[in-house]
C-alpha cells in the first residue's frame, strides 16, 4: 500500500474548493509512505525563505500533516526514513539544510553528485547574499528559515551520491526497496527516481523534467527519443507514475525562435550603445544561458568589444565544478572530449584543453562594487546577475541603473514568484502584448516599455563611520575590559595550575604546607559587576559553569602534583619529539634549501563594524523589458506523449491549478488517475496486504523458478504452518485435495506484456524470419516464400496468432513463448 501527501506546492485550493486555486511560492515537498517506510521527496523553499501560514486545512491533521512546511517538518522530521532530492534548485532543496540542523531531518539523503555540488553552491550563494543585506541571526517579525554556511556544508556532506542507472538497496525500515536514478534533463544532474517495492511494484517519480535536448544536457530518459532511448527501455512500465502538471496547459516555443529573438534583441541593444541585464539563478539554468551567449560571442564579437559579465558570489566556482561533470552533460560533448587524434607514431594522445565550458569572454565579479570598479556604468555590456526573482542579492542592487536607462534591455527568463519584482515587471510587460495568452501558446513576445513607477526596498550592509564607529569602538572596548575583569582571576589560577616549570622543592613545599597565596584581582573596580573578596576564595579551574553566578572553592588551596607512573617520575616526551622534528627540518633544509622558506600564513579577515540599512526606492520603469522562457521544462504536449508511452497502471499528478486538473483529467480519463491537492492524502493499492513468511526446506527443494524481468516467479499450492513461530509462519506444500481443487489454475500461466516491436527484433535475430507492421497492433511474418503468419495484439494480455500449419507458425509461436514468463502448475 502506498500513501501520497503533497506537503507543499505552487497552488492551493481557494475558498471555492476545487473550482479555484491560489498561486503561492514554489516550495516543493511530498511525503510517500510505502508500508512502514516514510520517504520525503524534495525539501524546497522560496527565494526569500519565508513561509506564509497554510491557506488550507488538510485532511491529515491527526497525523501532523497540517500547517506550513516548516511546521510539518518540525513535527515529522525525525520520523522520515529517506529523503530524495531531484534538482539543485531552491524550490527543490532550499529548506533541506535548515531542516537537517533544526528539525532532526538526519536520515539518509540521496542525490546525484552534481545535485549535491551545485546545490551546496546555490545555498552558499543565497546565504552570502542575505548576510550582506539583513541580520538573519536577529529575531524579526518575518522569520527566515536560512541556515549558516557551516550548517550548509554539514548538511550537504551528509548526502549520499548516486550515479545514473545505479541500483541501490535501501536499509532500515526501507529494507526491500531498491532505488535507481535516471536522467531528468532541465538541470545538471537532474533526477528521475525509480523505486522498486515488493508490495507496491515499480514507482517512478519525475518532477520538473525536460523532454527536449538542450545545448549542455540531453533530454529526459522517460521518453524513448534520441540519445535517451536506451535509458527509457530500462525504466520500463511503472506500476505508479508520479509527475507534475504545472505546465500541462502550456505550449513551449521552438528553441530556434526563442534563441533567435533573444540574440537579436541583445545585439540590437549593444550596437545602439546600451547594456543588457539578465537575472539568472546561480547553478541550475545559468549554464544553458552562458553556453548560448558564449557561442554567440565567439561568432559575432570575436574581438570582445562588448564585455560579458557574471555577477555572483559563487559564479566562478560553479563553472569550475561544472567542468568536472562533463560525463553528466550532452553525449556529443563527452564524445568530442574523448575522441582525441594521435599525433605521430609512438607518441601519447594529446589532451583536449578546450572545453565547451571554457568561457573565454566571460568576466567574473563577486559584487556590484567590483563590477563598477572594473567597468564604468556607461560601458556597454551584458550582465548576468543572481538571483532570478530579484527578491534580494546582486541583481536587485543592479536594477535601478538599468530601469532608468530608456534604451537598456531587461530580459526575464521566468515569471518569478508571486509578489516578487520579476512577477510585477512580467505582468506589466504582458499587459502591453497584443495577445495576453501568447506566452503560453508557443509564441515569442516582443520587447516593450511597461512604464509607470516601481517601488521596492533596497537593503544593504554598510560599514560604520564617524560618530557611529567611535561609539561602537568605545562600547566594544568597555565590554572587553568588563570581560577581562571577570576572567582575570580565573585565568591566573589556571595558569598557576598548569605551570610545569616549578622546581620539585616548590612542589614539595606546596604539598607539605597546604597553603597558597590567592591570585590578586586585576582590572578597574568600577568595571566589575560586584566586588570580589579574593582573600578567602579562588575561582574554580577550567570552564565556567553554565549556571548563573560564580562558584568558588571551599578553601584557598591549590594542589600541585608531579606526573608519575609506576616506575617513578614520568619523562616529558614532548621535548624529545620537538628536538627530533627540529633535526629532521635541518636535514631537509640541507637537501633542499627552497623548502626552508616558511609558508605564508593565511590572514584571517577582520570583520569590519557595519550596520544594516533599508532604503525605499521609487524608480520609473523606462527600460525595455522582454520575457523569454528559458526554464527548460516540459509542456502539455510532452506530458500527453509521456503517459501513453510509459503506460503506467496508476497515475499521480501534482502541482496543478484547478483548470489544469479539470482539462488533464478529461484527457487522461482512461487511466487510474489521482490528482491530490496540497495537504490531501491519497491511498493507492489499499486492497493488497503484505506478510513475512518463511519457505520450508521441503518446499524449496522442488521449485522450478522462471525469470521475469528482475524477478524469479513460481506457481505454488501451499499452506501456512504456525507450529514453529506464531508471528512468522512457514509455507509447506499443500496435499489437501479440496484445497487443490479450489485453487485450481490453468496448466500454464504466461506473465509479462509482449511488445510486438520486441517480437519483431527477436524473430529477425534468432529465427531469421522477416516481420513487418501492417497496422496498429498487427505484425505480419514471412519466411522464405512460405505463407504469412499474422500476430495480432487484442487488448491487454490477449495475443492471437493466425496462419496455416507450417514450420513458420511453430517458430513464431515458440518465439512468443520465449518473450514471456511461463509458470507451470
Amino acid at each position: 500500500m502506498l500513501q501520497f501527501t503533497p506537503l507543499s506546492g505552487p497552488y492551493v485550493d481557494g475558498p471555492g474548493g476545487a473550482s479555484t486555486s491560489t498561486e503561492c511560492s514554489k516550495a516543493l515537498a511530498y511525503l510517500v509512505e510505502i508500508d512502514q517506510a516514510r520517504i520525503l521527496l524534495d525539501c524546497g523553499a522560496p527565494e526569500d525563505f519565508t513561509f506564509p501560514p497554510s491557506l488550507v486545512k488538510t485532511d491529515g491533521a491527526d497525523r501532523g500533516l497540517h500547517g506550513s512546511l516548516p511546521e510539518i517538518l518540525q513535527r515529522i522530521g525525525p520520523t522520515i526514513d529517506v529523503v530524495l532530492l531531484f534538482h539543485a534548485e531552491l524550490s527543490h532543496m532550499g529548506l533541506y539544510a535548515y531542516a537537517y540542523t533544526h528539525f532532526g531531518l538526519q536520515c539518509p539523503v540521496y542525490a546525484t553528485l552534481p545535485v549535491q555540488t551545485m546545490g551546496r553552491l546555490q545555498m552558499l550563494e543565497v546565504v552570502r547574499s542575505w548576510q550582506a543585506e539583513a541580520d538573519v541571526r536577529s529575531s524579526s517579525p518575518v522569520q527566515r528559515f536560512l541556515p549558516t554556511e557551516a550548517q550548509v556544508d554539514e548538511a550537504f556532506d551528509a548526502i549520499r551520491t548516486l550515479r545514473y542507472m545505479q541500483p541501490t538497496p535501501l536499509d532500515g525500515k526501507c529494507a526491500g526497496l531498491v532505488l535507481t536514478a535516471y536522467n531528468a534533463g532541465h538541470s545538471l544532474g537532474g533526477t528521475v527516481w525509480k523505486l522498486r517495492s515488493p508490495s507496491v511494484g515499480t514507482v517512478v517519480m519525475a518532477l520538473d523534467w525536460n523532454h527536449h535536448r538542450e545545448r549542455h544536457l540531453d533530454g529526459t530518459a522517460l521518453l524513448s527519443v534520441g540519445a535517451a532511448a536506451p535509458l527509457a527501455h530500462a525504466i520500463g512500465q511503472p506500476d505508479i507514475l508520479i509527475t507534475d502538471m504545472e505546465r500541462g496547459l502550456y505550449t513551449n516555443a521552438r528553441r530556434k525562435d526563442r534563441d533567435a529573438a533573444l540574440l537579436e534583441q541583445i545585439h540590437k541593444t549593444l550596437t545602439s550603445g546600451h547594456s543588457v541585464l539578465i537575472p539568472v539563478d546561480s547553478a541550475a539554468r545559468m549554464l544553458e544561458i552562458l553556453v548560448l551567449l558564449d557561442q554567440h560571442w565567439a561568432f559575432a564579437y570575436q574581438h570582445q568589444r562588448f564585455p560579458l559579465c557574471l555577477v555572483s558570489h559563487t559564479g566562478q566556482e560553479v563553472l569550475e565544478r561544472a567542468r568536472t561533470f562533463m560525463e553528466w552533460m550532452a553525449r556529443e560533448w563527452a564524445i568530442q572530449l574523448l575522441d582525441v587524434p594521435e599525433k605521430g607514431r609512438g607518441r601519447k594522445k594529446q589532451t583536449v584543453t578546450k572545453s565547451p565550458l571554457d568561457f573565454t569572454g566571460l568576466r567574473y565579479f563577486p559584487s556590484v562594487e567590483a563590477l563598477h570598479q572594473a567597468l564604468a556604468p556607461s560601458q556597454v555590456k551584458v550582465v548576468l546577475a543572481t538571483p532570478p526573482a530579484l527578491t534580494h542579492g546582486l541583481s536587485r542592487q543592479l536594477l535601478p541603473e538599468f530601469l532608468s536607462d530608456p534604451d537598456s534591455l531587461l530580459v526575464l527568463t521566468g515569471r518569478g514568484e508571486p509578489d516578487s519584482l520579476v512577477r510585477t515587471l512580467w505582468e506589466r510587460w504582458n499587459a502591453t502584448q497584443a495577445d495576453a495568452a501568447a506566452w503560453r501558446t508557443g509564441q515569442v513576445g516582443t520587447p516593450s516599455t511597461p512604464g509607470g513607477q516601481l517601488s521596492y526596498e533596497l537593503r544593504r550592509r554598510v560599514p560604520l563611520a564617524g560618530d557611529e564607529l567611535r561609539a561602537y569602538m568605545e562600547a566594544h572596548q568597555a565590554a572587553s575590559e568588563k570581560t577581562a575583569a571577570r576572567t582575570a582571576p580565573q585565568r591566573e589560577a589556571d595558569e598557576g595550575l598548569s605551570d610545569s616549570d616549578s622546581s620539585s622543592d616548590e612542589d614539595d613545599a606546596m604539598m607539605h604546607t597546604g597553603t597558597a597565596d590567592p591570585p590578586a584581582s586585576t582590572g578597574d573596580a568600577a568595571a566589575a559587576p560586584e566586588p570580589l573578596d579574593m582573600s578567602f576564595d579562588t575561582f574554580l579551574q577550567g570552564h565556567a559553569s553554565r549556571d548563573e553566578g560564580l562558584h568558588y572553592r571551599m578553601f584557598p588551596f591549590i594542589e600541585r602534583k608531579r606526573k608519575v607512573d609506576g616506575y617513578g617520575e614520568s619523562i616529558d616526551t614532548a621535548r624529545w619529539l620537538s628536538r627530533r622534528r627540529r633535526l629532521e627540518a635541518e636535514q631537509e633544509e640541507q637537501l633542499d634549501p627552497s623548502r626552508a622558506k616558511p609558508a605564508p600564513k593565511k590572514e584571517t579577515p577582520v570583520e569590519v563594524p557595519s550596520k544594516f540599512t533599508c532604503e525605499t526606492l521609487s524608480v520609473a520603469v523606462r527600460c525595455r523589458v522582454l520575457y523569454i522562457d528559458l526554464q527548460g521544462l516540459s509542456d502539455g504536449r510532452a506530458l500527453t506523449t509521456l503517459v501513453p508511452q510509459l503506460q503506467p497502471r496508476r497515475l499521480i499528478m501534482v502541482n496543478g491549478d484547478a483548470p489544469t486538473r479539470a482539462e488533464l483529467g478529461a484527457m487522461l480519463s482512461s487511466h487510474e488517475l489521482y490528482m491530490p491537492t496540497t495537504g490531501v492524502t491519497i491511498t493507492v493499492g489499499g486492497l493488497s496486504d503484505t506478510y513475512s513468511v518463511r519457505l520450508g526446506d521441503a518446499l524449496m527443494g522442488g521449485l522450478n523458478w522462471h525469470r521475469m524481468e528482475d524477478y524469479n516467479v513460481v506457481h505454488l499450492h501451499v499452506t501456512p504452518d504456525f507450529s514453529g513461530d506464531a508471528d512468522t509462519p512457514t509455507l509447506v506444500p499443500c496435499h489437501d485435495a479440496t484445497t487443490l481443487r479450489a485453487a485450481q489454475a490453468p496448466s500454464t500461466l504466461y506473465i509479462g506484456d509482449l511488445r510486438l516491436s520486441a517480437l519483431k527484433s527477436y524473430l529477425a535475430r534468432q529465427q531469421r524470419i522477416r516481420a513487418d507492421f501492417a497496422g496498429e497492433g498487427v505484425l505480419v511474418c514471412s519466411d522464405r516464400g512460405q505463407r504469412h503468419v499474422m500476430v495480432t495484439k487484442q487488448g491487454t494480455g490477449r495475443i492471437v496468432v493466425e496462419g496455416n500449419l507450417s514450420s513458420s507458425l511453430a517458430r513464431v509461436r515458440q518465439s512468443i513463448y520465449q518473450l514471456v514468463a511461463q509458470v507451470h502448475q
